[in-house]
């Protein structure tokens, strides 16, 4: 991913990317290049968001600010369309569940994909436009064998004015070296949340937000039942005793179509995950999501009615 980072436009002023030239004048952006392609922003009257945006979108040229200003921040989160499947479905899980509340510290288990980076993005929103004060802690832990760049989720959550913190693990280690593992995507969850749980209890953080969507809670509840033959089911909250620790999954409503497109059009620093377990033909997960899409054919709400059988059943 090659993204240019800036404080401000006029440090493009006379810069030439990707064949376009970049000029300021009297306040005036210019962009132009070989093929006499033009195109011009007011910098005193456009919105910087909406200027990035047109430039990608036009020269395939992605710029992001160092910092953004609280509105600069919210209008580029509230992107058009997604009101009622991921902001107004976020905001019903956490009011259900009273998954904030005034005073919380907050971590965010970041795994630098579309579900967490979009969980970053809501809690922001949240924290900007309510009365609650809390505090936001994004946490990314990054096995030390991956090579995966973190720059730009660091450089992104540094934008909304938080500050990342990276937790390296011999994760790898644990999981392939000590044999054949039936089940490595559960004991890796478990390593995970361990680690989390206990740097949690270190800093004084009472909750733990995992980026958890409608669709994860509706695979897990199938692959209990499947494989581990009993009716467990992934919580929109819960409280860990042992940790003494609030997790909470407020995108527990949001399906994970909606988290996709939202990712693809406000364009997130998605950062690819290594794992060869994800897309793996003996991943149980992926057996069980290919299982629902397949279902979803004769009835495209079945998401929808396993969640309300668990909740009639009072399983979430």
């Amino acid at each position: 991913m090659n993204i240019i980072y800036i404080n401000d436009f006029y440090e493009l002023n006379d810069k030439t990317v990707n064949e376009y030239n970049f000029k300021i004048d009297n306040n005036t952006l210019i962009i132009k290049n070989k093929n006499l392609f033009k195109l011009t922003f007011d910098l005193t009257k456009n919105s910087r968001i909406k200027i990035l945006q047109n430039i990608r979108k036009t020269c395939n040229i992605n710029i992001w600010f160092n910092k953004l200003t609280s509105r600069e921040a919210l209008e580029y989160i509230e992107s058009n369309g997604f009101n009622k499947t991921l902001l107004n479905m976020s905001g019903k899980a956490m009011h259900k569940y009273n998954m904030i509340e005034d005073g919380d510290r907050i971590a965010i288990g970041v795994s630098g994909g579309k579900d967490s980076l979009t969980l970053i993005n809501i809690l922001y929103r949240v924290k900007q436009i309510s009365n609650i004060n809390f505090d936001i802690i994004p946490i990314h832990i990054h096995p030390n064998t991956d090579t995966s760049n973190t720059l730009h989720i660091k450089k992104y959550i540094e934008s909304l004015r938080l500050k990342l913190k990276i937790i390296e693990t011999d994760l790898e280690k644990f999981l392939f070296e000590e044999g054949n593992i039936k089940n490595p995507c559960f004991l890796c969850g478990r390593i995970r949340r361990g680690i989390l749980y206990t740097y949690l209890k270190e800093n004084n953080i009472n909750k733990l937000a995992l980026g958890h969507h409608k669709d994860d809670i509706i695979e897990t509840y199938l692959m209990n039942i499947f494989y581990q033959g009993n009716t467990h089911s992934m919580r929109p909250s819960y409280f860990a005793k042992e940790y003494e620790i609030q997790v909470i999954r407020p995108l527990a409503f949001v399906e994970e179509s909606t988290t996709i497109k939202y990712s693809k059009k406000i364009n997130l620093p998605i950062l690819k995950s290594s794992c060869p377990y994800e897309t793996s033909d003996n991943s149980r997960r992926l057996k069980i999501k290919n299982l629902i899409k397949e279902l979803s054919i004769d009835n495209p709400d079945i998401r929808s009615s396993i969640l309300n059988a668990l909740k009639s059943d009072k399983k979430i």
